[in-house]
């Protein structure tokens, strides 16, 4: 069975991946104790389109996870600072250093993002926290966990959401990373062939 997509629908996916630059850090400068932390600055990198197919696919998955009723509210989410904080600093902390790091496995990620959120762990929790010697799986959870929180302080979900469906709410952020961690992959690096 193949999936046919309109051409409206076509031009949307690519328009919504293109709206995902990937960022690099320009500088690291150091911390002073007592001062507030320099901001990144980001130098923008030529956004990079994943098959239109796979990403209409994903997205359609994600409607199914996330309290949206139209792609257009989705994408607009996506493209709102509830969203692209997490994700810059996901870059920038972890991407940018470990490009082709593989995911966690899904869920011992999502059991660890849903115990870090219900203990309020400062490790993962705190402002610019120190991230010296994190795991992978460390930075996974700050990017869940800081998802979820602060759209529940959005009201994208309700404590009572919470209490009912945290586990399913986790599972919908882990999709969202991965979402965002496929609409950043280079062109060139699409699955291996048979010749390889």
């Amino acid at each position: 069975m193949g999936c046919v997509e309109s051409k409206e629908e076509e031009h949307a996916s690519e328009h919504l991946l293109s709206s995902f630059p990937i960022v690099e850090p320009s500088s690291s400068a150091p911390v002073t104790m007592g001062q507030p932390p320099p901001q990144p600055q980001y130098r923008a990198v030529q956004p990079l389109v994943v098959s239109s197919q796979f990403s209409s696919q994903h997205e359609r998955l994600l409607l199914e996870l996330l309290p949206f009723q139209e792609a257009t509210q989705f994408r607009e989410w996506l493209s709102s600072a509830y969203v692209q904080g997490s994700w810059n600093e996901f870059q920038q902390d972890f991407l940018a250093q470990n490009p082709m790091a593989p995911e966690g496995p899904k869920e011992h990620v999502v059991k660890l993002a849903k115990d870090v959120i219900k203990s309020k762990d400062p490790k993962y929790l705190v402002y610019h926290p120190e991230k010296e010697g994190w795991t992978p799986d460390d930075h996974h959870v700050r990017f869940i966990a800081t998802l979820i929180l602060d759209n529940r302080l959005k009201g994208l979900w309700s404590d009572g959401d919470w209490r009912t469906e945290s586990t399913n709410i986790t599972k919908a952020a882990f999709e969202v990373l991965s979402f965002l961690r496929a609409a950043s992959l280079k062109a060139d690096s699409g699955p291996p062939g048979y010749d390889e």
